[in-house]
């Protein structure tokens, strides 16, 4: 018993720890529903991944989501080391922190590559708080131009490339906004023996039962170290992209896309063009109960055996949209 709690407690720390969503599933291993009660966010209509085409700009993309945030993505070091960010991606999972595209978080700020805030839009112009204004001027073929004012007064205008969104659909409209984590459920057997079965409304009373599994003392300290880690809010986008904010003031920026929409798998990873690859991606279960988001992790990963050895259960994370 004690060798299958280190085990569970070494797989729940590196994904659940993390809040991680990595499912294997079946499709039939939990609800495709898609009803649900929820508006249509403020800003969908002004929801927008922009790409800058022009190598010599400081800025690589601009995307503006439908709950009314702005990312801003800056030229950086980070891309020579995307192929090895998916790996461990695919290990940690996913809302886990990505090692190479990170940003500090305040109500708005930039950190590394990333620049973040809340924005709101005045016709063509984008009014970004913390940053200044973005004005797009149309063009063909989705070309136009973004002509970017800092709060600082410095002028530059770029040519960028409008790109394109998943199509609406049900299932689609309802994911993308922006969500806040209400429960964890965590369901774990090995063998046929139940190790684990119980939902936690809090992330501290799920940390609190994760060390009392393995048998560690435990004090104020050492839970506040792993609170540190909780994920707090996560963002999908029709363009393709998911951020996730941490409550140690960091945020992660990835892609995702549905594998099977009907019965809500979707695939993600830290470099889009990994997400077909199964060693660099993992797959997520997406459903909706009322006005709840609820996403499923079965407890086997493909391509990590040490992990697997008998387990069986799955840890499900229940989400209300921030408004």
């Amino acid at each position: 018993m004690q060798k299958e709690a280190l085990k569970l407690m070494t797989f729940l720390f590196m994904s659940v720890m993390s809040l991680t969503v990595v499912s294997c599933g079946d499709d039939d291993e939990g609800s495709s529903s898609a009803s649900g009660n929820l508006d249509t966010p403020k800003y969908e209509s002004a929801s927008a991944l922009y790409s800058i085409t022009e190598a010599s700009s400081e800025y690589e993309s601009i995307e503006f989501t439908a709950s009314g945030n702005y990312i801003i993505t800056t030229r950086g070091s980070y891309a020579q080391s995307r192929a090895m960010e998916s790996e461990v991606q695919k290990l940690k999972g996913f809302l886990n922190i990505s090692y190479f595209k990170t940003a500090k978080l305040r109500s708005s700020g930039s950190y590394g590559n990333i620049i973040y805030g809340t924005y709101t839009k005045n016709g063509d112009t984008y009014v970004l708080d913390g940053f200044g204004t973005i004005t797009v001027v149309g063009g063909g073929s989705n070309a136009i131009s973004l002509d970017i004012t800092t709060t600082g007064g410095s002028k530059v205008t770029v040519g960028a490339q409008l790109e394109s969104q998943y199509s609406a659909s049900e299932k689609t409209n309802m994911l993308c906004r922006t969500w806040k984590f209400d429960k964890i459920s965590v369901l774990v057997k090995s063998e046929g023996q139940t190790l684990l079965d119980k939902s936690f409304n809090s992330y501290r009373e799920f940390a609190i039962a994760m060390m009392q599994l393995e048998g560690e003392d435990y004090d104020e300290q050492a839970i506040q170290e792993l609170l540190a880690e909780e994920p707090t809010q996560v963002i999908f986008t029709k363009s393709g992209t998911y951020v996730v904010f941490y409550a140690n003031g960091e945020l992660a920026v990835s892609t995702w896309k549905w594998q099977d929409e009907k019965n809500g798998k979707a695939r993600y990873s830290w470099d889009y063009k990994y997400i077909d690859d199964p060693e660099m991606s993992g797959v997520i279960n997406i459903a909706f109960e009322g006005s709840q988001l609820v996403i499923k992790e079965y407890l086997n990963r493909e391509g990590y055996d040490d992990y697997d050895d008998g387990m069986e259960g799955y840890v499900e994370y229940r989400m209300s949209e921030v408004k």
